[in-house]
């Protein structure tokens, strides 16, 4: 094993279909009449098969710049992976979001849970919003790891897609970023992408309907990225060079 120069990602993101309920200034989608899409079932069940092929012990989502539940197949997807023994994660808006799907979400293999509160005013807002979730849907009384992320124009720049917050340092970058070594991005249209910020997949590093998703992740290009950020050479890459999403220590 010597010869890989890296570990396997942790978590791995596969957008099930393209679809959100929502439109937030702080997020890409904004900006762009998106098609509405899914992602066909076999694809989604090569993955996971190849996953499972190699006991992987990370954790799987259905998301990228989706909602997952606007797909009523996630639990479908679900199944699946408890069937194959693979673990999932979850990051929902939680719109969709009630005691039922809640307790129907209890049989899987789901090991966190996460909530990203964006709709808030201010902070009595955010916390009133926090304590309902807590409250009336139990979120934290589950095995899961249970997380609530506070959304907004707080995020980043969504490497320079989004205009509400304008990156303040000289440009272009040049901190390392150690993103993409952890995790993989799968959009609706399976191709896999250099991280979640690249949602044009500007930076592709290849297509699950024609490779191995263990192929794509120690491929040439994943590899080359890796390195070229290992040394700060965000210059190389049109998103890395402004993005807000950085380590500063190389």
């Amino acid at each position: 094993m010597s010869s890989i120069p890296y570990p396997l990602f942790e978590k791995i993101s596969i957008e099930s279909n393209s679809y959100c309920n929502r439109s937030c200034s702080f997020c890409t989608r904004s900006s762009d009449n998106r098609e509405k899409v899914r992602m066909p079932e076999e694809l989604i069940f090569k993955v996971l098969f190849e996953l499972a092929e190699i006991e992987y012990k990370g954790l799987i989502s259905f998301h990228f710049y989706n909602e997952v539940f606007t797909d009523k197949r996630i639990f479908t997807f679900f199944e699946k992976c408890k069937e194959l023994g693979l673990n999932n994660y979850i990051f929902t808006n939680g719109d969709f979001l009630t005691k039922e799907v809640v307790d129907r979400l209890k049989n899987y293999n789901i090991k966190e849970f996460a909530l990203s509160i964006y709709d808030w005013k201010t902070e009595e807002d955010f916390q009133a919003k926090c304590d309902y979730f807590q409250e009336e849907l139990k979120l934290s009384d589950h095995n899961w790891e249970f997380y609530i992320i506070k959304g907004g124009d707080n995020f980043g720049n969504r490497a320079g897609y989004v205009s509400h917050k304008e990156e303040k340092l000289p440009l272009p970058l040049t901190a390392g970023c150690s993103k993409i070594e952890k995790k993989i991005d799968v959009r609706y249209d399976g191709s896999v992408v250099m991280c979640c910020q690249d949602y044009y997949s500007v930076h592709k590093i290849g297509d699950i309907r024609k490779d191995n998703i263990i192929d794509i992740w120690y491929g040439e290009i994943r590899r080359k990225q890796i390195s070229d950020l290992r040394m700060g050479l965000r210059k190389c890459y049109e998103l890395c060079s402004k993005c807000s999403d950085y380590i500063v220590e190389i």
